[in-house]
């Protein structure tokens, strides 16, 4: 995403600086360095970790140190008594600079403006990896390979003084087979050259003067993590986020391997009773002799065997369906579904290869989601021939021909480009179908419905590469606590097994973008080849997850022709599973942005409709989040330190981005003269912003609008701006006006026109509903109130319910309260603030104290969650405003992040109550926790739990 002065850079390439900053244009604080203790550095064993029978992974003796300081062709450093107590203990999986942070070289970067003491050198040179581990005999196999799962950006691989190979891209895999160099029971030496991009360009330290370009040339060197150059999300990392990234492992292996298979589950939609499994996989033959094998594969109570001959040195493709082998089909499959639309089952699969003696070959085992992609949208026959199309890729691609041609592709009068429906096309995958409403943009299907795409942008997972399972998955957890069910994976900055493994978990669609930028802003890659490369390292690793939803070659806009037309029949050959979208704005969607602040009513009068892969707005975290990283004296007034942490100060017209987000602070909820006040009101501002962005979208379901993705949901570091919850997942306005508007089931007020609807992006009809409509004035007398029926609401649909013409009636500023009821049980509230003037900065500091009462209802732990449920009651006269919990330690007072609410900043009018789950993981006993309540106008209170 690409602003600056308003408007979307589409003239001049971006390159980057060309020289460093002057030391005057440089972020300055007095306090904001921190000093750094560096580690007694120790030997480490290296050591193998079991992951299976098969394989251990390699994680514990790495070693580390500048390339320079050693020669890796001497003899020396293969030697198991290799002096290297000079060296780093280095974190694998990490990067360069994770190691040098774990190891106190350099203090934390995301703190302050430590980055800023980080020498830039660190991706200007080579890093040598230096393992001394053993290899344990094992009866699975006589082969041994090596397979480093991702490095950045290039690797020289060399074990016991012999050369292994190399690795380029950080999304390639090196996999070597080591079985004539391995020494089986004694010292193995690994040693690994990290050659960092050739263009790491130079980053732009974001000051108040300005926060510079995004990214620049190392766009060139894509495949890597081209936001590590410096973005307006996150600063340049120093080293560009290289090193060995990713695990290390140790397989054992036989004569013959199966490479990369492939499971498609091919339901025969509508119908869901029943699935057909397409295996495909290449086979390989390594050894010097003819080998009769068979191929196995088992899932739930389902287990097909076929039978193949391999001569010596074969590759054989091999392809298994229905007609070819039998059981291949399950009945009554349990589904995989996105959050809110059902399910998340995972069934376990293995596809082995047995010998002709019945011995266990090869094996691999995956989680497998039964489901199938569907997409509706507009495509031209000829260039004057528009047709409205259901698309299966299974059906339409069963040759691994492509479907579309985006470079034909065609602009409509609405603005929006089509791809060009490719002539030899199964006509089992194509169907023309009859819709006016969704205006030429995309509907993502899954299992034969319609899903509402609702969720968020993923710039990065962590800006040093800190990507295990277990640091991210709070944050997956946040998202679906959000009801979100879609996350893009910008760029492909988060492309590792971890990050998909999570999306399948919890219910994630996955908007997969590769390594392009901007188009006409940021630069092609140099190496097409190398990108292809990746690509296809990519789509054969991950394609098995039924997360991923949609490939995507460039973010805002397309890929140059000759790449463009590879990708168009890569993708085709190796998954034919899903759609490819050429590009993540306009094509068969709407454009980008805007991502500054915007009146909440703008959204529904101007922006809301298609599908839209980007809008954002500011998010500033809590006070308590922003001590947490930087010194206490830079916490207030507004300074470098801000700026340096995405304080964004770009132009819109007389005004920045930062003067607009906090002009409508200041105008709505009057000036601070302090951290605590301004991130207070920053966070009401944050979630009418928020919610207002989904509820518009919400407004048009099925009717222009099928998708709306935040920028961002995620952030990779200590930010001040795009969020739903701070990187150390404190949660506020943003999560929970974002998590209101996306329930499944939701009741909500259009800000233009102030129609009530009810939103069910659920398979399931709601009958006997009632809205109860409540109405109270700035110091919360009722003033009106009154309900509407109606027999039922529809599966995935909007309902329009009625619309709120009384305005006229009521105080200029008032409280609107909507209550959903289903057979009188009650499902969903919301509450607006209307006021029919201008905002002062004075009303709501003329609103009386509140006084709320909170019981806990119960609390305890089940297995590895403490899980609570809590009712909270306004038992005053007042409006009790944005009434939000969180948990300590009772005896320490720290916080407890993250903790997983299910409402928070609500706020409840006179003798109104809300009861409010949560849980919080911890497999451990932390001893005694308290509950805190707080709020606008209310007494914090805290009690033990």
């Amino acid at each position: 995403m690409i602003i600056f002065s308003g408007t979307i850079f589409s003239q001049t390439l971006n390159f980057g600086l060309s020289q460093k900053q002057n030391v005057s244009d440089l972020p300055h604080s007095e306090f904001s360095f921190q000093k750094v203790q560096r580690k007694e550095r120790s030997f480490i064993k290296g050591e193998l970790e079991k992951i299976n029978g098969w394989e251990c992974k390699l994680s514990k003796g790495w070693r580390l140190i500048e390339a320079e300081k050693v020669a890796l062709n001497s003899a020396s450093i293969f030697s198991s008594s290799f002096d290297n107590l000079d060296w780093y203990n280095a974190t694998v999986p990490g990067t360069v600079l994770t190691t040098l942070v774990d190891q106190g070289v350099y203090a934390d970067p995301f703190w302050g403006l430590n980055n800023l003491t980080i020498p830039d050198s660190l991706c200007r040179m080579d890093w040598i990896y230096r393992n001394d581990f053993t290899i344990p005999s094992s009866n699975k196999g006589k082969r041994i390979k090596l397979i480093f799962n991702g490095i950045n950006y290039k690797a020289e691989i060399w074990l016991n003084n012999k050369y292994v190979g190399k690795i380029t891209g950080a999304f390639a895999r090196g996999q070597f087979d080591i079985t004539d160099i391995a020494k089986i029971g004694g010292h193995n030496i690994l040693a690994v050259r990290i050659i960092p991009p050739a263009n790491p360009g130079i980053p732009h330290e974001a000051n108040k003067y300005g926060i510079g370009p995004n990214g620049g040339v190392m766009c060139l060197d894509g495949p890597t993590f081209i936001s590590s150059e410096g973005w307006d999300w996150i600063p340049g990392i120093r080293d560009r986020n290289i090193g060995i990234w990713q695990d290390v492992v140790i397989r054992y292996a036989n004569d013959a391997e199966i490479i990369d298979p492939q499971v498609i589950t091919d339901l025969p939609l509508p119908d869901t009773t029943s699935v057909s499994f397409i295996i495909r996989s290449k086979i390989r033959n390594m050894s010097n002799l003819p080998l009769e094998t068979e191929l196995r594969f088992t899932i739930g109570d389902i287990s097909a065997s076929y039978p193949l001959s391999l001569l010596p040195h074969e590759v054989k493709e091999v392809k298994l369906d229905k007609s070819t082998c039998n059981n291949l089909v399950m009945k009554n499959p349990k589904l995989w579904w996105p959050n809110g639309y059902g399910n998340q089952f995972l069934y376990n699969a293995s596809i082995s290869l047995l010998s002709d003696k019945r011995d266990t070959l090869d094996v691999r085992t995956m989680r497998i989601g039964i489901r199938e992609m569907e997409y509706e949208l507009t495509a031209n026959i000829t260039k004057s021939d528009f047709k409205r199309l259901n698309y299966n890729p299974v059906a339409a691609q069963r040759d691994g021909m492509p479907t579309f041609d985006n470079i034909k592709r065609v602009k409509t009068s609405k603005g929006i480009y089509i791809p060009h429906l490719l002539d030899n096309i199964s006509s089992d995958g194509i169907t023309c179908i009859d819709d006016t409403l969704m205006n030429q943009h995309i509907v993502i299907k899954v299992n034969g419905q319609r899903i509402y795409c609702k969720g968020g942008n993923w710039g990065m997972d962590d800006g040093m590469k800190r990507c295990s399972h277990d640091y991210l998955e709070p944050f997956m957890k946040l998202h679906k606590s959000m009801n979100y069910n879609m996350v893009r994976n910008w760029t492909g900055e988060s492309t590792e097994e971890a990050f998909f493994d999570l999306c399948d978990q919890y219910g994630m669609l996955v908007f997969n973008d590769f390594w392009l930028s901007t188009e006409g802003f940021n630069l092609n890659v140099l190496d097409n080849n190398l990108f292809i490369d990746n690509v296809r390292e990519v789509i054969c690793r991950y394609r098995n997850h039924p997360s991923i939803a949609l490939w995507c070659a460039r973010n805002e806009g397309f890929a140059p022709d000759e790449l463009e037309k590879r990708l168009e029949y890569l993708i085709a050959a190796e998954d034919g599973t899903r759609h490819y979208l050429g590009s993540s704005r306009l094509l068969n969607s709407a454009t980008s942005g805007p991502w500054h602040y915007q009146n909440p009513k703008w959204y529904y009068t101007s922006l809301a409709g298609g599908f839209k892969s980007e809008v954002g707005t500011p998010s500033l975290p809590k006070a308590r989040t922003v001590r947490e990283f930087m010194a206490k004296e830079d916490v207030w007034p507004i300074n470098d330190v801000w700026y340096y942490h995405d304080w964004h100060n770009r132009s819109f017209g007389e005004k920045t981005f930062s003067e607009i987000y906090k002009d409508a602070i200041d105008q709505k909820y009057g000036e601070s003269d302090n951290i605590d006040d301004f991130c207070k009101k920053a966070q009401l501002i944050n979630y009418d912003s928020h919610r207002a962005i989904f509820e518009a979208w919400n407004s048009k379901m099925w009717n222009d609008a099928s998708g709306v993705l935040l920028w961002m949901s995620h952030p990779a570091w200590p930010s001040m701006v795009w969020q739903n919850y701070s990187s150390n997942g404190d949660t506020g306005g943003a999560y929970y006006g974002a998590q209101k508007a996306c329930k499944p089931i939701h009741v909500q007020m259009s800000l233009d026109k102030y129609h009530i609807d009810v939103i069910n992006a659920t398979l399931k009809e709601i009958n006997n509903v009632q809205i109860i409509i409540s109405v109270c004035d700035k110091n919360g007398k009722k003033v009106d109130s009154y309900a509407v029926k109606i027999d039922k609401v529809k599966a995935n649909a909007k309902t329009q319910v009625s619309v709120i013409d009384r305005l006229d009636k009521y105080p200029d500023f008032c409280w609107i309260k909507l209550d959903l009821l289903s057979k009188g049980k009650f499902i969903d509230d919301n509450v607006y603030c209307i006021n029919m003037k201008e905002w002062n900065g004075k009303i709501f500091s003329e609103i009386p104290q509140a006084n709320i009462k909170v019981e806990i209802k119960s609390f305890r732990k089940v297995a590895d969650k403490y899980i609570g449920k809590l009712s909270v009651k306004n038992i005053g006269t007042s409006v009790a405003m944005a009434v939000e919990m969180s948990l300590t330690e009772t005896s320490s007072g720290k916080r407890i992040l993250p903790v997983y609410f299910d409402d928070g900043l609500f706020t409840l009018l006179p003798n109104d109550d809300k009861i409010v789950s949560f849980y919080m993981d911890c497999k451990d006993d932390i001893g005694g926790k308290s509950l805190c309540i707080d709020g606008y106008n209310i007494e914090r209170q805290e009690i033990p739990l």
